[in-house]
């Protein structure tokens, strides 16, 4: 996926695939700009305008075009949803929370007074207090933990066979946090829809997922299971964020380690692998050619193409103790 400005081109996702299925839960890791949000965001079709895609989705079983308005109105609206970081933006400021619900029913054929009494039952089903109250409020009257059940609302009330939770609980305080993942997990296990979550925090991953897939300047450098992301880590980067994470078993006078130097700019193109100038482990060969997803020992993918030789140093002791 690209854009084009001017002259330059932004390259913003390049070479991802990705298959979810009912039931599966899968965190797309990552730090800021790496391409997690711009791939689901492909996916919804709600990219912005002038962007390039080559490839296509399928849900399902039906492929869809995400530039594609009539098809992504078909298949996308009908069998995805999702919970994005700002509810703010998410909901609509000027129309009551109830009527936003509402408008998912109606879409899918319910008539009025039925939507009425589903969206009271969905809000009730999220923990929200008072449902008929808070369905005649709007989006800025209600706190930023209420306004994220709402989104969930939303997302359970259009029966999706996927959901994409991208940053669900960022700007909400630690308790809240958990009520609306335990939240988010109740309902995906009991309608058994796919959970996409897009996170910089590897240890909600952890605590949410069963499989990982680590980005990094708009590609894939790791596909592999959550338990052995943290066991042993296929590529130099994910192990370099496993030791930029701070452990309370973790001596207090033992400095964290920093990742550094800078991700490369979305307008340039890497001969070689993308993290090379950044890793400890680089060599020559890690410069002339974008490395393949391969299979490594343990089942998972890696682009590291000196991963056999260093997979012993990527996971120490204290690492797999973990």
């Amino acid at each position: 996926m690209k854009f084009r400005r001017g002259e330059r081109v932004v390259h913003a996702v390049r070479d991802v695939s990705l298959t979810a299925r009912a039931g599966d839960r899968i965190a797309i890791i990552g730090e800021s700009g790496s391409g997690k949000t711009m791939t689901t965001l492909a996916m919804l079709g709600l990219l912005p305008a002038g962007a390039e895609v080559s490839g296509s989705f399928s849900l399902g079983g039906e492929r869809y075009d995400p530039l594609d308005k009539a098809a992504v109105d078909r298949v996308v609206r009908r069998r995805m949803a999702a919970v994005f970081q700002d509810s703010l933006s998410g909901l609509n400021p000027i129309k009551r929370v109830g009527t936003q619900l509402e408008e998912v029913l109606l879409l899918r054929g319910h008539d009025a007074s039925t939507a009425s009494t589903k969206v009271v039952e969905a809000l009730r089903r999220v923990g929200i207090s008072d449902p008929q109250m808070r369905a005649r409020s709007y989006p800025h009257q209600l706190s930023g933990g209420m306004r994220q059940r709402v989104m969930i609302a939303m997302a359970l009330l259009a029966s999706p066979q996927l959901l994409i939770a991208d940053e669900p609980t960022t700007a909400l305080d630690a308790l809240v946090q958990a009520q609306v993942i335990d939240l988010v997990l109740e309902l995906q296990r009991e309608i058994g829809l796919a959970l996409l979550l897009i996170t910089h925090d590897i240890a909600l991953a952890a605590d949410v997922c069963e499989d990982a897939i680590v980005m990094y300047a708009g590609y894939v450098l790791e596909q592999t299971s959550m338990a052995a992301l943290l066991e042993r880590p296929a590529h130099p980067y994910s192990a370099a964020l496993l030791g930029s994470m701070p452990r309370l078993d973790s001596p207090r006078d033992v400095p964290l380690q920093a990742i550094s130097g800078e991700a490369p700019s979305a307008y340039s193109t890497p001969d070689g692998c993308p993290f090379a100038p950044r890793c400890d482990h680089a060599r020559d060969i890690c410069g002339t050619a974008m490395p393949p997803l391969r299979p490594v020992e343990g089942g998972a993918l890696t682009r590291c193409v000196r991963i056999d030789e260093i997979r012993h140093e990527l996971a120490g002791p204290e690492r797999l103790s973990a």
